[in-house]
């Protein structure tokens, strides 16, 4: 790696999550700390959509550029549960872990 010794840190954690969105949006962010005072993590359906997603980007040996059969999920739920809060955290977990 050619970056700065933070920089190549970094990119050498994030590789770590290659096929684990859950352990990304646990190190990504400050859990208990700030806004997120109070929680010490994803809500539980949350954590078992990430456990599921992970497995299946591990089955399926997405290595990031060639396609693979897609994964489709559908979960209903209510207002205000944290769909979006997921959005964000898998947009976030693609683009960080991938070139």
């Amino acid at each position: 790696m050619s970056g700065s010794p933070g920089e190549n840190m970094l990119a050498e954690d994030m590789g770590r999550f290659f096929s684990d969105p859950l352990g990304f949006v646990r190190y990504a962010f400050p859990w208990g700390e700030g806004e997120l005072e109070g929680h010490d993590g994803p809500d539980r359906w949350q954590i078992e959509f990430l456990e599921i997603l992970g497995a299946e980007v591990a089955r399926r040996g997405f290595d990031g550029r060639a396609p693979v059969d897609p994964i489709q999920f559908a979960t209903a739920s209510g207002h205000g549960v944290g769909k979006s809060a997921m959005t964000a955290w898998l947009v976030l977990w693609i683009m960080s872990t991938r070139p």
